[in-house]
C-alpha cells in the first residue's frame, strides 16, 4: 500500500516506489487471481511478492493484477482489478489507502462502514468477495499484519485496522467459500526484519513469509 487520502486521493510520498494505478493483464488461463494494493504488488519486479511466493510454494498459476495505491472505494477501487474466469482462487486485499489520514477523525468510522459493517456482512469489501465466490471461486480475504513497534506512517491506524482485520473474520465466518487469512500469524510487530524501510510494506522475508502461508491455506483447503 503505498498510501493515499480517501477524500482527496492525493499520494504520500514515503520515499520509496511510486504509486501506479495501471493493472496488469490478467491470465484467464491461471488457476489464481490476486487483486489488491502495494502490499501484494511490493517485489514483483524480483519475483518475491506475496503472490510469487504463493505461485512457487503452491505449484499453481498465478495472475497477479494487484495495483500499488490503489484504494478498495471509488472510480479506481480494488474490485476494477478484477476481471471474471474460472478462477479456483481469488486473494485480495485493501482498504489501507482509504484509511489512511483519517485513521483518528470522525471520517475514520464512515470509511470504515462504507468499506465493511461491524458484523461484516455489508460494504464494498463483502460486495466484492461474495460476488467473486458466487461465480465459483474459493475467495482468500487478507488481512493487513500489525503495524510495527518501531511506529511509521500507519501508527496512528493500529485500532482501525485490527477493526478491519475482525470485521473481515466475520465475513469469511459468514460464507464457506471465503477464508480469511490474518498476516498477523506470521508476522508480529516486534519483527522488524519482516518489515520494509518505510515501516508498510514486507521485507523480503516478510513478503515471503505471508506468501507461505497463504500457500498453506490453499494447500489445506484443497478444490
Amino acid at each position: 500500500m503505498t498510501f493515499r487520502h480517501w477524500i482527496a486521493f492525493g499520494m504520500l510520498a514515503l520515499g520509496v516506489a511510486a504509486c501506479s494505478f495501471t493493472g496488469q493483464a490478467p491470465n484467464r488461463n491461471a488457476e489464481i487471481i490476486v487483486v489488491g494494493d502495494s502490499i501484494l504488488a511490493w517485489h514483483r519486479r524480483s519475483a518475491r511478492s506475496i503472490p510469487s511466493i504463493v505461485a512457487q510454494s503452491s505449484g499453481l498459476t498465478v495472475s497477479d493484477v494487484s495495483i500499488s495505491g490503489a484504494p478498495f472505494l471509488g472510480p479506481n477501487g480494488i474490485p476494477t482489478q478484477y476481471v471474471a474466469s474460472d478462477w479456483d482462487w481469488v486473494i485480495v486485499n485493501g482498504g489501507g489507502n482509504d484509511l489512511d489520514g483519517t485513521c483518528q477523525t470522525p471520517n475514520g468510522s464512515r470509511v470504515l462502514d462504507a468499506l465493511i459493517s461491524s458484523n461484516g456482512s455489508q460494504g464494498a469489501i463483502p460486495a466484492f468477495v461474495n460476488q467473486a465466490a458466487a461465480q465459483g471461486a474459493q475467495v482468500i480475504v487478507l488481512g493487513y499484519y500489525p503495524v510495527s513497534d518501531r511506529g511509521g506512517p500507519f501508527a496512528a491506524c493500529r485500532a482501525i485496522l485490527a477493526e478491519l482485520a475482525a470485521r473481515q473474520a466475520r465475513l469469511a465466518a459468514s460464507n464457506p467459500d471465503v477464508i480469511f487469512v490474518d498476516s498477523g500469524l506470521v508476522i508480529a510487530p516486534g519483527d522488524a526484519s519482516a518489515y520494509a524501510v518505510d515501516l508498510v510494506h514486507p521485507s523480503l522475508r516478510g513478503a515471503a513469509l505471508i506468501g507461505e502461508l497463504v500457500a498453506s491455506v490453499i494447500a489445506g483447503n484443497g478444490r
